[in-house]
């Protein structure tokens, strides 16, 4: 915890999915619902719902919420970002500490609107619900090593953290950012393979599932090459090399390339 006693009380601007995925994995590693605070542009329902269902405060006066917050959670659309921060401006104090979870939103900008203001841009990912998230982040001019602590227990609290220079940032936005759609794409259409073959829907996705969950859990548990683990299941001759001989086929790698470029392509147009 950063000051070794307490967690520091966070503010979201900002209740979308990404806002939701960090305030459930934080409520599930315990951070305390009275030191977590959601505000958002004009949905009252929305906030309603996200303190029934996590207990956490909310207001729709942004001076409320920068009063009772150490921390603020920039997560709000790219294209929200300039009424969000005119509107932040004047509410922001020293000893504030932003954390910014917008795609393609850059340090420089940020430090533009708020100077003097220690300042976080962060990537993180939607498993982040589920406390099996990865998170990016790198550090502004006026960030320090006591910023770096308080990004690492933010976004430790739903997942891996990892810290990288902001130029790699839209690398990781376009990676594991994106990654999960792309994920979720993969069992969809391996899902409706199955069906298409003749398997009923529920046994199809539970097949399917449980495959990917395991091959993940092999990766991250054996640390070993996906390559070789690959290699390994794949016989000369076999069932798997007659599959893997139709993805190459049919240039799956090249689109999985192609569309983790594209991603980090779009989020450096979000930011020009």
């Amino acid at each position: 915890m950063v000051d070794g006693k307490t967690h520091p009380t966070v503010g979201f601007v900002g209740a979308g999915n990404m806002a939701e995925a960090l305030i459930s994995g934080m409520r599930a590693a315990d951070w305390p619902p009275e030191r977590i605070w959601v505000t958002n542009r004009s949905n009252r329902t929305r906030l309603d719902w996200l303190r029934a269902r996590y207990g956490v405060q909310t207001t729709q006066d942004k001076k409320e919420l920068c009063g009772a917050s150490q921390v603020l959670v920039l997560a709000v659309k790219p294209k929200d970002v300039p009424e969000a921060t005119d509107q932040l401006r004047p509410l922001v104090r020293p000893g504030h500490r932003l954390l910014s979870v917008v795609a393609g939103l850059t340090l420089a900008s940020l430090e533009r609107a708020f100077p003097g203001t220690p300042v976080v841009r962060a990537m993180p990912n939607t498993p982040s619900a589920v406390r099996e998230g990865v998170t990016a982040y790198a550090l502004g001019r006026w960030a320090g090593q006591e910023d770096a602590r308080l990004a690492q227990e933010v976004f430790g609290s739903v997942g891996a953290v990892v810290e990288v220079p902001e130029e790699r940032i839209d690398l990781v936005t376009g990676l594991s950012g994106s990654g999960p759609a792309y994920v979720f794409f993969l069992v969809e259409s391996l899902i409706e393979a199955g069906v298409r073959s003749g398997l009923p829907p529920e046994v199809a996705r539970d097949l399917v599932v449980q495959t990917v969950f395991g091959a993940a859990r092999m990766l991250r548990e054996t640390g070993e090459d996906p390559a070789e683990l690959r290699r390994r299941v794949t016989s000369p001759g076999g069932t798997t090399m007659a599959g893997v001989g139709a993805l190459e086929e049919r240039g799956v790698r090249g689109a999985f390339l192609e569309a983790v470029q594209r991603a980090a392509r779009r989020a450096r147009e979000l930011a020009s």
